[in-house]
Parts: C-alpha cells; sequence; structure tokens
C-alpha cells in the first residue's frame, strides 16, 4: 500500500480516527489477513463503524499511509508494525490514536525520502502551529504548507482543507488533544502536558533505530514539534518522566542522551530497536 514514486502532501481526511480504530479491529483479528469483499461483509455483519462507508478502501488505505497495513495477494493484512500494535498500545482506543499520531509525526523525518508523503505534511502542520502560539487560520495554514512544499520543487502541490482536517482529527483525537478547531481557527491545545504513553511513543521514535540518540537542539525541536510542547515544557515532561521510566535513561554531561532500555510493549520495542548489549 505504499505510494507511487512522487509526492503525496495530502493527509486523508477520510481516515478518521473511529474509522480508522474500526478497521484495525478488523484487521487485527484476521491473522491470515481479509480480502476486501470479506473485509466489508465482516464490517457489516459485526456492525463496525467502518461498515457505514460505502467505500473502505480509502480507510485501508490511511492504515497503510502510517505503515500499519499492507495489500498483497489479494487481501489487507497488518504489517509487522500493526502487529506489534495490536499486541501492546493498540489494545485500546487511546493508545491506537497516540500511534497513529506518532507515526504521522515520525515517519517522514525517520526516513527522510527525496519525496514527500503525508508524513511530512502532517509534520509540516505540527511544526506550524507550535511556531503560533495564537493559532492560524485553516487557509493560512494551507498557504504555509504550499510554500514549504517548495523545497520539493513539485509541480504541483495537492494540499487543501480537506488535508488540514485529515492532520486535526488526529491531533484533536489525542488524550489530551494537542490542537483545538474553532472558527475556522487552528491552534494548540492548552492546559494538561503530554500523557506518559505520548512520551514513551515519541522518545521510542526519536531513539530508533538503534536505541539511543543525543538530545541535542534538532532532537529537542523534532519531540517539541511531535508533541506540540514550547521547549521549556517539553523539558520539564521529559525529565519528570524518565525519573519514573524502567524504559528509558537520560544521561548527564555536555553529550546529553537519551536510552532505550527495553519494553515489555512490543509497539515500543518496534520503535526503538535497542542496541545489542541492552545496556
Amino acid at each position: 500500500m505504499a505510494h507511487a514514486a512522487g509526492h503525496v502532501f495530502h493527509t486523508r481526511h477520510d481516515f478518521t480516527p473511529e474509522l480508522g480504530w474500526s478497521a484495525f479491529q478488523l484487521l487485527a483479528g484476521a491473522t491470515d489477513g481479509l480480502s476486501r469483499e470479506r473485509f466489508e461483509a465482516l464490517a457489516r455483519a459485526t456492525g463496525a463503524a467502518v461498515a457505514r462507508r460505502a467505500d473502505a478502501g480509502k480507510i485501508l488505505a490511511g492504515l497503510g499511509d502510517v505503515g500499519l497495513a499492507e495489500a498483497g495477494g489479494g487481501c489487507y493484512r497488518l504489517t509487522e508494525a500493526g502487529r506489534a500494535l495490536a499486541r501492546g498500545a493498540g489494545r485500546f482506543e487511546p493508545g491506537f490514536r497516540a500511534a497513529v499520531h506518532c507515526l504521522y509525526a515520525w515517519t517522514w523525518c525517520r526516513g527522510r525520502p527525496e519525496g514527500a508523503s503525508p508524513s511530512w505534511s502532517y509534520r509540516q502542520v505540527c511544526r506550524c502551529l507550535l511556531e503560533a502560539p495564537g493559532g492560524l487560520g485553516v487557509d493560512d495554514l494551507v498557504l504555509q504548507i504550499v510554500r514549504a512544499a517548495e523545497r520539493f520543487g513539485a509541480e504541483r502541490v495537492s494540499f487543501s482543507r480537506s488535508s488540514v482536517a485529515g492532520v486535526t482529527a488526529w491531533l484533536a483525537a489525542q488524550s489530551p488533544p494537542l490542537a483545538l478547531v474553532a472558527g475556522g481557527r487552528v491552534r494548540r491545545a492548552a492546559g494538561a502536558g503530554p500523557s506518559d504513553l505520548a512520551v514513551r511513543l515519541h522518545l521510542a521514535a526519536l531513539c530508533g533505530p538503534g536505541g539511543v540518540t543525543r538530545l541535542d537542539e534538532g532532537a529537542l525541536s523534532l519531540l517539541a514539534e511531535a508533541l506540540l510542547l514550547a521547549p521549556e515544557v517539553l523539558q520539564e515532561a521529559l525529565g519528570r518522566f524518565t525519573e519514573e521510566s524502567s524504559e528509558f535513561v537520560l544521561g548527564g554531561g555536555r553529550a546529553r542522551e537519551v536510552r532505550f532500555r527495553g519494553s515489555t510493549d512490543p509497539f515500543v520495542t518496534w520503535l526503538a530497536v535497542p542496541t545489542p548489549d541492552g545496556e
């Protein structure tokens, strides 16, 4: 379910948290995969939310955009990442939503492909919102993403209001919400800091592969964008989390780093491959 060669900027507005969770559950229960017809029949028989869609293909493609599902041999099935999520944080809906946000936020910058992808656009929206405490109008946000996309030299940048809706649906669905949409403006949500689950997933994404990374300015900027946190709030959240975590440890000194030590959650482990010695 990978994109064809080239640039894809649009983030699917059809792939909502509710329908994504519904489709993910159906695939998680089918170890051998499901044909499109069988998927839709099973959705109708179980009363799954995704059965309300006349075309479930867009929801399945959304799972493919974040690397949780793939198609082959006439069937849709979970990828290695999807199977790890189903056994770990994705057993419950809030964990699934947190994982999808994490994958959208990190997939492009971890791989650094030549072409744009929905993950690139998603993170760019997060970056714009972090840099605009007062929020942005939806049209202004579209314009900023289109301008940022000039780096790719694409003949056409397909990113619109519906693309913004595809991003903000997942930001608003986090616990606590990361962004809110009201009166045609999008802004970062104020209030409580990130959940421990969110910090776990994003630290793991920052560490992997290899299980360790320096917490330099660039790394902290990436974390701040993904969590939509101001740098000073991020530092406090990291310190509080790692003090009590058995999965991550912060190294001190000038070469400050974060190291993954292992996890009982398969998805956290998939995100941050541990170092060979397990230290």
